[in-house]
């Protein structure tokens, strides 16, 4: 196992929950598109960490964003199933290693960031809207919403990503 910076983990963890807390409701595109990017912390959690670490990070991250939302057990149930299928998804779509650097933007160029993030924040966004809309024909009368949603909630990780990450390394 490789050696994590815990403290800082932990501190962009705090980060990315506080400040979605607040603008969870407020940012809102036309009506539309909302920002959930509180699942870059999640999408980037260190390569080579247990499973069920990544499930529990995965179920409390929601579980806090549930809490201050108003949506019981919503998000919690959502992160839990993205962080359960994101190594399967990144073993699919690339070629890493156990022991490979933590992914960001420069390691993985933008077209595998592409590959990698997009449809992992579509899966998230598609859950979270048909869980809400409550039946199963919620995805077709909400695609406007996961599809919007889920470019800007893209948009917004990279930008976060460009951001917080270092050019050389992350955690």
């Amino acid at each position: 196992m490789k050696r994590i910076n815990w403290p800082l983990l932990i501190y962009y963890g705090v980060v990315y929950l506080l400040l979605q807390i607040p603008l969870l409701h407020k940012l809102v595109l036309f009506d539309i598109a909302f920002g959930f990017f509180y699942i870059g912390f999640l999408l980037f959690y260190p390569l080579g960490q247990p499973p069920i670490s990544r499930l529990v990070v995965g179920f409390l991250t929601g579980l806090f964003i549930d809490v201050f939302s108003n949506t019981p057990g919503l998000h919690a149930g959502v992160c839990t199933f993205v962080m359960l299928i994101r190594d399967n998804w990144l073993k699919s779509i690339l070629e890493y290693e156990e022991k490979a650097p933590n992914l960001t933007l420069y390691r993985l160029k933008f077209r595998g960031f592409w590959f990698y993030v997009l449809p992992l924040i579509f899966v998230h966004h598609t859950l979270i809207f048909w869980i809400e809309y409550g039946t199963f024909s919620g995805i077709w009368m909400t695609f406007d919403r996961i599809l919007a949603s889920t470019l800007f909630s893209f948009f917004i990780v990279v930008l976060i990503n460009l951001v917080i990450v270092k050019r050389l390394n992350r955690i």
